[in-house]
């Protein structure tokens, strides 16, 4: 292992394993030339719930003599606390090296620790043992799980909303009926879950220029979210929640500084200054999606407003899936401890796995998930936008080095693009709305 110096950078994440407990993983970049390397400090701030450590090596080119002994300090530490340290590493010269120690325990990746801390056959090296394959929305619910049908004379157990409730032998219809009606609903919950935010924005709008009546105030925000191409409800959310011009006949924003969209690297075929939200978020779930190899995805931003999880983008999943998870707090999934830890979260199945709460585990299992890895679109200053999920039909690995450094660049460019089109493109618009208000005086 050999390479330049420097004090290196870490990424970190957590692989939760069958059962609740889980890898702090700490992706470990650049030399490892001694206690000054940002992996050893994050390797010692683990995770609620985790109770081992893993450095992964796979992108360190060298480790002196004196980073050694710094991995067997860290490792020494970790033992105080009832903890343990793993070293994942595949160059075979450099791990008997590290070996040699007594106090490291050398493992060939990330996926052969998760197998040695209580994952057998789900995150190890080889196919594992077979699994049933999930059962798919359309087909009879699992043991235990709720179905998507009910035979005669028999009640259906449905999730709703959080909750669990009993309900009557359903009625009979033909199969396009039903699913008209379902469609109706849906979309009369998606009206009755953003309608609030519109009338909420249109009355501040009224009273701050004096509008003539909420009708006014709509033909505002429309004429400006269609001229910017920002969406009604992002626009809305903005009105509401960004402190009131300091006067209605200067700008909203006086003296403010345009800055230049970040790069989108991993989207090469968009323009990162002209593409719309829309676009990056379906170039990012399609990213994400290929880098874990699966077909089933979804992204979620942060509501401005209430701070919950909502969906914007999604692929592979059922409508009862996006119904459910329209909207998700700050605990009972993956995607909630991702947004609270700033951290992606791994679940290698699903189906054991505490981080979820039962009615959230029964909608996902039901929409044919079984694992699935969490990440974070993060700003520089930390904050958190949004998260991207990929789901997979079967229990899932750790991810590889590779994965794991093509996943972070995403969630951390998306993130930048995400707070630059917030302090811009969006304010922008507000601007505009500003401007076409005060004409009204």
């Amino acid at each position: 292992m050999g390479g330049s110096g420097g004090l290196g950078f870490a990424r970190v994440e957590v692989v939760r394993l069958p059962g609740g407990d889980g890898l702090w993983v700490v992706r470990a970049e650049g030399p490892l030339e001694g206690p000054e390397h940002a992996a050893l400090e994050a390797a010692t701030r683990p995770a609620a719930g985790c109770t081992a450590v893993v450095i992964d090596l796979a992108l360190v080119p060298r480790v002196s003599a004196a980073g050694v002994r710094a991995l067997v300090g860290c490792a020494r530490t970790l033992e105080e606390r009832g903890s343990r340290l793993l070293l994942a590493t595949a160059d075979a010269t450099g791990g008997e090296v590290l070996a040699t120690e007594g106090a490291l325990t050398v493992v060939r990746s990330v996926a052969e620790a998760a197998t040695a801390c209580g994952g057998p056959g789900l995150a190890g090296p080889g196919p594992g043992p077979e699994i049933p394959s999930p059962r798919r929305p359309e087909q009879a619910g699992a043991p235990g799980l709720p179905g998507r049908g009910t035979l005669a004379g028999h009640t259906e157990r449905s999730v709703c909303a959080g909750s669990t409730t009993t309900r009557s032998p359903a009625v009979s219809a033909p199969p396009e009926e039903l699913l008209r009606l379902r469609t109706e609903v849906r979309h009369l919950r998606a009206k009755a879950r953003t309608h609030p935010l519109i009338s909420r924005a249109q009355g501040v709008l009224e009273e701050r220029y004096r509008l003539p009546d909420d009708s006014a105030a709509f033909a505002l925000l429309e004429a400006s979210s269609q001229r910017f191409n920002v969406r009604l409800r992002t626009l809305a959310a903005a009105v509401v929640t960004i402190p009131a011009p300091r006067t209605l006949d200067g700008e909203w924003f006086p003296g403010r500084k345009r800055l230049s969209a970040p790069p989108l690297a991993f989207a090469p075929g968009l323009r990162a200054a002209s593409a719309n939200a829309t676009e990056v978020l379906s170039a990012v779930l399609r990213r994400s999606m290929e880098v874990a190899e699966t077909g089933m995805g979804n992204v979620q931003l942060v509501d401005p407003v209430t701070g919950d999880l909502r969906i914007e983008k999604h692929h592979g999943l059922d409508d009862d899936f996006l119904e459910f998870f329209d909207r998700v707090g700050k605990d009972g999934t993956s995607c909630a401890q991702a947004s609270q830890q700033v951290t992606r979260v791994t679940v290698t199945d699903v189906a054991t796995d505490t981080v979820f709460d039962e009615p959230s585990r029964a909608a996902i299992l039901a929409a044919g998930s079984r694992g699935c890895h969490s990440t974070p679109l993060v700003v520089p200053s930390g904050q958190v936008e949004g998260v991207v999920s990929t789901h997979h039909e079967r229990p899932v690995r750790a991810l590889s080095a590779s994965q794991a450094r093509a996943l972070d660049e995403v969630g951390s460019q998306t993130g930048r693009w995400l707070e630059w089109y917030h302090r811009t493109v969006v304010l922008d618009a507000l601007e505009d709305l500003h401007f076409a208000g005060s004409t009204w005086r």
